[in-house]
């Protein structure tokens, strides 16, 4: 063995070209890339072979305004770009008042053109606090250059639908915080055809939406429309959150995963009932009334119940039981009970359950809202309710472990004929008390 040769040190320049360029690709802020490219030749040649940037504000008071550094990278990498994302978005000590609306078409038309006819993926995102002067015809451009765009996302803009060309290979689309001036998206299915993953988040001026799209298999969309309606025969996976849509229509007959966040709904209209379905989460105000609108769905075997308040919402809860899922879906094999739920069953106990067969589950979930957790009372009659042969206490991040650990040991000693597990939210139960707050209209 060469000893002398074990103990030397790889540089980056010993690197493989391809394992330098996969580095620079990867790198958060392509800024780092323009000084990589001042370091030595071999980097500034591999630099023209990148594929991939992502260029973000990084400096207070740059001498170059963002967008005209932004223009002479394109510039310089524009034969072999693929991949372009693009924020107004600094970190927290670099002053963003300088990026004004990236969706501006003098912008795009500036850079596009050079990256257009090879580009795959495109992100654009405005920093949160600018507030677009007007519509911008960014979908025009964009759909007039990028022939051949696969993923497109943009946020925080108001875009308008007026010149938008096919983009007959785009599959995937992202809109959030953004504010269309189509009310119906009246032509979005011919503008879009072969779109297989859409997210709608937060998007405001749409007031009936109508979707439908032949190739859709996952769609999230969150709104405030007076009604939607969806129709896409290829569609699995769903998740819809509104506020008070008038109706709801549905025509999703391949449909796996069903999410629906509604504070009131008039009715859900399932034009074909998807017998394929798996998992439902219902997060309302009005769970009772929605339970119905999904009668008939046989193959159901994970359930998911919760409560979403908004501003005053105690007056407007429509009290539940979990006996009133169970007469609907006697075949679920996993509930899962939101804290919020679990809050107001709390509450309610003697009024809330009625009498009921028992139903073998096979595990049940319960989200428990940051209380009292030695308490057993609701426990043991859902227990009766639903037999369940594996129970998991999920709690809020913040909750010690010690206190997790104390709560199931309590559990499983109250109730030693079922399994008993803990785990985790991603969420602190400081939301938990500002949803409870925002509900009582504090």
């Amino acid at each position: 063995m060469n000893i002398y040769a074990c103990s030397q040190s790889t540089t980056m320049d010993d690197l493989p070209s391809d394992v330098i360029l996969n580095i620079f690709e990867r790198l958060p802020d392509s800024t780092d890339l323009a000084n990589c490219r001042l370091t030595s030749h071999r980097f500034l040649s591999l630099s023209y072979r990148t594929s991939s940037i992502s260029l973000k504000p990084h400096q207070k008071h740059h001498p170059v305004p963002f967008k005209t550094r932004v223009i002479n990278l394109i510039s310089l990498l524009a034969a072999s770009l693929v991949s372009v994302s693009i924020s107004g978005k600094g970190s927290g000590v670099v002053d963003t008042d300088e990026v004004d609306d990236l969706t501006d078409v003098s912008f795009l038309s500036a850079w596009l053109p050079l990256v257009g006819r090879q580009l795959g993926t495109l992100s654009i995102v405005n920093a949160p606090n600018k507030s677009p002067v007007g519509f911008s015809c960014a979908l025009a451009v964009i759909s007039d250059t990028c022939k051949n765009l696969d993923s497109l996302v943009i946020r925080n803009a108001w875009l308008s639908i007026n010149g938008i060309m096919l983009m007959s290979k785009l599959t995937n689309l992202t809109l959030k915080f953004v504010r269309i001036d189509d009310e119906h998206l009246a032509n979005f299915s011919a503008y879009f055809p072969s779109l297989k993953i859409l997210n709608l988040i937060h998007i405001t001026g749409l007031k009936e939406p109508k979707i439908h799209l032949m190739q859709l298999q996952i769609c999230r969309f969150t709104g405030y429309p007076q009604s939607i309606t969806i129709q896409a025969p290829n569609l699995e996976e769903l998740k819809l959150r509104c506020m008070q849509p008038c109706f709801v229509i549905l025509d999703c007959s391949s449909i796996h995963n069903l999410s629906i966040s509604l504070a009131k709904a008039s009715g859900i209209s399932m034009i074909t009932m998807p017998q394929n379905l798996r998992k439902l989460i219902i997060k309302s105000l009005d769970v009772p009334r929605l339970l119905p609108f999904f009668r008939g769905t046989k193959g159901l075997k994970t359930l998911e119940l919760e409560v979403s308040p908004i501003m005053s919402w105690f007056d407007s809860y429509s009290v539940f039981s979990i006996t009133d899922a169970f007469e609907i879906f006697e075949n679920i094999d996993e509930l899962i009970i939101g804290p919020v739920v679990w809050y107001l069953w709390h509450q309610s106990i003697p009024s809330c359950f009625t009498a009921s067969e028992p139903i073998s589950l096979s595990r049940l979930v319960v989200n428990l809202p940051p209380e009292d957790f030695n308490e057993t009372n609701l426990m043991s009659i859902i227990l009766k309710i639903c037999a369940p042969s594996e129970v998991e206490l999920r709690f809020f991040s913040d909750i010690e472990d010690m206190e997790k650990k104390d709560a199931v040991a309590n559990f499983s000693n109250a109730f030693s004929g079922v399994r008993w597990s803990w785990s985790t939210s991603e969420k602190s139960s400081s939301e938990f008390f500002s949803r409870l707050w925002r509900g009582l209209g504090i």
